[in-house]
């Protein structure tokens, strides 16, 4: 019988709170970078920072959407489309990328959750031209105002951050005018787009920036030092700033996704 490690200890010293997305980088040993863990409430996730959460290559793409987009290029002529199981590796591609971008959101990342979101979006895109089925087409695009609301608000943190209040409602309204228009396509009653969890969030960080303007951001600064430390090898400040950050216990993460009926 093989010899497994508990991770008992792990848990035990990271309690799981279910009000609450709970994230922390870590230190890994031989690694150049830090990796991104999410408390569960069965464990924890660890996920690399750049590339395919899980650091695999899908048929030797950096990722599942490179792979397909490349192939239905590629297979152009014969007619190639999206089957369940293309499908079903672009839906876990899509899963653990929502880990990392919540985790990262906590972490005021917002690079990267901007990126990881576009990520997702393209992934929508391209199952809705090119999937077979309008049920495997709705099992990508019920989640496609949430990745929005998502992406749009990274944008919104980011410029907000950088005292861009203005500029940050505008983002924010563009992002509701897709949503919205989105909404107006799938749903049948056109009333039920003013029920929509996600346009309220939105409108509440509207509110948040006009009420409370520009703050200097503890957080933010500090994720921006911990960068250039670990740009620069700096990797005793780098552990220094991730051990502050770890210690500021970040409370403002998003609603998880949940499942939309379609009506």
């Amino acid at each position: 019988m093989s010899k497994h490690l508990d991770i008992t200890p792990l848990l035990k010293d990271w309690d799981f709170d279910p009000t609450r997305v709970t994230a922390r980088l870590i230190d890994v040993p031989g690694h150049g970078e830090p990796e991104v863990q999410l408390r569960l409430d069965l464990g924890i996730l660890q996920m690399k920072l750049d590339g395919r959460p899980d650091g695999e290559r899908p048929h030797g793409a950096e990722s599942a959407l490179r792979f397909y987009r490349q192939k239905i290029l590629t297979d152009r002529r014969s007619g190639y489309r999206l089957d369940p199981d293309a499908c079903a590796e672009l839906q876990q591609e899509c899963v653990q990328i929502y880990y990392r971008y919540l985790s990262l959101m906590v972490l005021k990342d917002y690079d990267r959750v901007i990126r990881d979101t576009r990520h997702s979006l393209e992934i929508f895109d391209l199952v809705e031209k090119y999937a077979d089925g309008e049920d495997l087409i709705w099992d990508f695009l019920q989640f496609k105002p949430y990745v929005l609301m998502m992406h749009t608000r990274a944008k919104a943190e980011r410029l907000s951050a950088e005292g861009r209040i203005d500029e940050a409602v505008e983002e924010i309204e563009a992002g509701m005018s897709e949503i919205e228009v989105f909404l107006v396509k799938v749903e049948d009653d056109p009333e039920s787009i003013y029920d929509c969890q996600e346009l309220g969030m939105l409108e509440d960080l509207i509110k948040d920036l006009r009420e409370y303007g520009p703050e200097e951001n503890p957080a933010v600064t500090l994720q921006q030092k911990l960068h250039h430390a670990v740009q620069m090898e700096n990797y005793e400040e780098a552990a220094r700033l991730r051990d502050s950050i770890r210690e500021m216990n970040v409370d403002e993460s998003p609603e998880p996704a949940k499942f939309r009926s379609r009506r």
